[in-house]
């Protein structure tokens, strides 16, 4: 078991947007998104972290976003400053991998490609 630890700054946004309709699928109908790996963890590929939710985490390797859904909410994952990271086996983040929040392990469900998290809207 290979156990990276990362920090990782991030700013929180309220809401994550709702999946969307691929092309060529038919209304209302929405295909799951192919699963993402992203490799060489440990050479800090991982370069923005931006959590949305206790259960939706958004990362940025080199110009890619990736849109992490965690399998339980991860309490805490929006305010902490050192974020482990478990990638089981080798040096790849995917759906087998966890996040480590003050001792709270929190597996990742779904990891997929996805454009950047979204805005942060501030009250006025």
């Amino acid at each position: 078991m290979r156990l990276k630890l990362l920090c990782l700054g991030f700013a929180a946004a309220l809401a994550a947007p709702a999946p969307a309709t691929p092309p060529g699928s038919p209304a209302g109908e929405t295909a799951r998104p192919e699963e993402a790996r992203i490799p060489f963890v440990s050479f800090r590929s991982v370069t923005n972290y931006h959590p949305v939710s206790d259960e939706i985490v958004y990362l940025q390797s080199g110009r890619n976003w990736y849109r992490a859904t965690l399998a339980v909410p991860c309490h805490g994952i929006q305010s902490g400053i050192r974020i482990g990271v478990d990638t089981r086996f080798g040096d790849t983040l995917d759906n087998t991998s966890s996040f480590l929040v003050d001792g709270q392990r929190c597996p990742i469900f779904s990891l997929v490609r996805s454009g950047p998290p979204p805005e942060h809207r501030r009250r006025g």
